[in-house]
């Protein structure tokens, strides 16, 4: 007998009335997937995501099977009748089908972090490059457990799962994981890409700024020399005793003499500013691709 269960607190009153004495609240706190056989019982635990329950817990005893979760295991009394009739055929599929779901389950969370980095390979933000790669370990570390659970699963023999009585598509099921298991893999050296990128983006990003930096403070510079050099003639034309005994009487002198002065100095630092090479380019505006 088969009952599914996505309210816990009606799953664990279950769990007491068929005499198993376990801490439900321990396991679900577990962030791997997670299997141990007793004498009355066995227990299964996968971690979900983007799950309302989040959870999937399977109880399987001599009286019956309890199953915690909000994923729909199909119809699978149509597909698998003729198993279903035999001894443990029923705790057999059951296994089989969770297997299968939390697979597509983590194989839809694949699909999202790959969308995430497609987008990071236009756009390398740091600490979004950080998060999927958190994300991506952890998905791998729960694609590694699954992996061992399989194995461990068929080569412990465990009556309450018979491989021999879906022995092709248990072997297609070994297959996927291992597969989705690569990819993760090959995609973490991918998030070590995007790191390198995103610090190359933001040494360019650094050095354009230093170099726009570097334009205004010789601009600024220049200025100052233009400025100064006519101030300082205007001062020593100032000084009293050169006023009153010459400069008094020589007032075009003065004149043409500071304009003299503030263009030479214009020249020359028009002359140094080439000579320097300077430009200040805009940056280009990015254009984000999303990929969907």
């Amino acid at each position: 007998m088969i009952n599914i269960f996505s309210n816990i607190d009606e799953f664990k009153q279950n769990v007491i009335r068929i005499g198993i004495e376990r801490d439900i609240d321990s396991v679900l706190k577990l962030e791997l997937p997670f299997f141990e056989k007793h004498e009355k019982f066995i227990l299964i635990f996968f971690p979900l995501y983007d799950s309302i329950n989040s959870k999937l817990m399977i109880i399987i005893s001599k009286k019956e099977t309890l199953i915690f979760s909000s994923l729909k295991l199909g119809d699978y009394e149509r597909k698998y009748k003729s198993i279903l009739k035999k001894k443990y055929g029923e705790s057999t599929i059951i296994i089989f089908l969770a297997l299968k779901a939390v697979l597509k389950n983590y194989s839809e969370q694949f699909q999202i972090v790959r969308e995430e980095m497609n987008e990071l390979d236009i756009n390398p933000v740091i600490d979004r490059v950080e998060d999927s790669g958190r994300v991506l370990r952890k998905l791998t570390d729960r694609l590694e457990s699954l992996v061992e659970m399989i194995i461990m699963i068929k080569e412990r023999e465990i009556n309450e799962f018979n491989t021999k009585m879906i022995s092709f598509d248990y072997d297609i099921l070994n297959t996927e994981v291992r597969y989705l298991l690569e990819r993760c893999r090959s995609h973490i050296y991918r998030i070590a890409s995007l790191r390198t990128k995103s610090e190359m983006r933001s040494n360019k990003q650094l050095n354009d700024t230093m170099s726009r930096l570097t334009v205004i403070m010789t601009f600024l510079t220049i200025v100052g020399i233009v400025v100064n050099v006519p101030s300082s003639v205007g001062g020593i034309f100032g000084i009293p005793a050169f006023s009153d005994s010459y400069f008094k009487n020589n007032i075009p002198l003065m004149v043409w003499s500071l304009i003299l002065s503030t263009g030479l100095s214009a020249v020359l630092g028009y002359a140094y500013w080439k000579s320097l090479g300077l430009r200040y380019n805009r940056p280009k505006t990015e254009i984000r691709k999303f990929y969907k």
